[in-house]
C-alpha cells in the first residue's frame, strides 16, 4: 500500500511536468511532418473508413447496432480504443526507451507512462469530438447520460496507468513482455467489441460473460451506453466493481514491483 501511495504522490507532484513533456514529444514527433499535428486526427480517421467499409457495409450491411447507425456505434468505439490502444503499447515501452534519461538525470520515474498517456490525449479528444459532431448529424439526442462521459474517462486513465505502471516495470524486467503485449492487443481488437457487437454474437453465454469482464470492453460500452442512452454505470454494478477491483490490484502490484526495482533499471537494460 506505501508503494502505491509513493506513486502516486509523485504523479500529482510532478503534474506540470508531465504536462510539459508531453507537449514537447507531441511537437517533436511530427515536426518533420508537412501536415504536422493534422496526422492526430487524419491516421484515426483513415482507420475508421476502412473499418467501416469492411465492417459497416460488409459485415453489417448498412443495419443499425444497439438502435443506433454503425457509424456511430463503431466511431465511438475505435476513437476510446484507438487513444487506450496507444496508451498501452506506449506506456509498456516508456521507461525502457528512456533509459539513457534516467542514467544522466534524477527525476520520478515512476512519471514517465503519464507522460506518454497525456501525450496521447489530444489525438484522443480530437477523435472523440469528431464522433460526437457525426452522431449529432445522424440524429443523436443530447441526453442528461452524457455527463457519465467524465466517469468513464477517469475509469479509462486509472486503468492505463494502473497497467501502464505495471506495464512499464515488467518490460524492463522481461523484455518479451512488451512482444507478448503487442499480440495480446491484437486481439483485443476483436474481443473487445470495437468493431462488432459481442453482446449480438451467437456465443455460449458463459464466454460471453467472460469476454464483458475484460475492463477494455467495461470503458468502451460504458461510452456507447452515454452517448446512446443506455443504462447509468452503477446499473451495472457487478461488473463496475470487478472493474475498479481490477484496476486497483493492477496499481498495487505494478507500484510494488516499480518501487522496488526502479533503483536497479539501469542495470537491468
Amino acid at each position: 500500500m506505501n508503494d502505491m501511495i509513493i506513486v502516486l504522490k509523485e504523479q500529482f507532484k510532478n503534474m506540470g511536468m508531465i504536462q510539459r513533456v508531453s507537449r514537447y514529444e507531441e511537437r517533436a514527433t511530427y515536426q518533420s511532418h508537412y501536415l504536422g499535428i493534422l496526422w492526430e486526427i487524419l491516421n484515426p480517421i483513415i482507420q475508421v473508413g476502412i473499418y467501416y467499409l469492411i465492417f459497416g457495409l460488409g459485415f453489417y450491411g448498412g443495419r443499425s447496432v444497439e438502435g443506433a447507425p454503425f457509424i456511430v456505434w463503431m466511431m465511438l468505439g475505435l476513437s476510446v480504443w484507438l487513444f487506450m490502444n496507444s496508451a498501452i503499447l506506449g506506456t509498456s515501452n516508456s521507461i525502457y526507451t528512456k533509459m539513457y534519461l534516467i542514467s544522466k538525470m534524477n527525476f520520478p520515474v515512476s512519471v514517465l507512462p503519464s507522460v506518454n498517456i497525456a501525450g496521447n490525449l489530444p489525438a484522443f479528444f480530437a477523435m472523440f469530438g469528431v464522433s460526437l459532431v457525426v452522431a449529432l448529424t445522424q440524429n443523436v439526442a443530447i441526453s442528461l447520460k452524457w455527463i457519465q462521459f467524465i466517469y468513464f474517462f477517469v475509469c479509462m486513465i486509472a486503468f492505463l496507468f494502473s497497467l501502464g505502471i505495471f506495464s512499464a516495470t515488467m518490460t524492463v524486467l522481461i523484455r518479451d513482455y512488451h512482444m507478448v503485449l503487442q499480440s495480446i492487443c491484437r486481439v483485443l481488437l476483436y474481443v473487445s467489441g470495437v468493431i462488432w457487437n459481442i453482446k449480438d454474437v451467437n456465443f455460449p453465454s458463459a464466454f460471453k460473460a467472460i469476454l464483458e469482464l475484460n475492463p477494455i470492453f467495461y470503458i468502451i460500452d460504458g461510452f456507447r451506453n452515454s452517448l446512446l442512452n443506455g443504462n447509468w454505470f452503477w446499473v451495472d454494478y457487478k461488473h463496475t466493481i470487478f472493474f475498479w477491483a481490477l484496476t486497483l490490484l493492477l496499481l498495487f502490484v505494478g507500484s510494488h514491483l516499480h518501487v522496488k526495482f526502479r533503483a536497479r533499471f539501469v542495470d537491468l537494460s
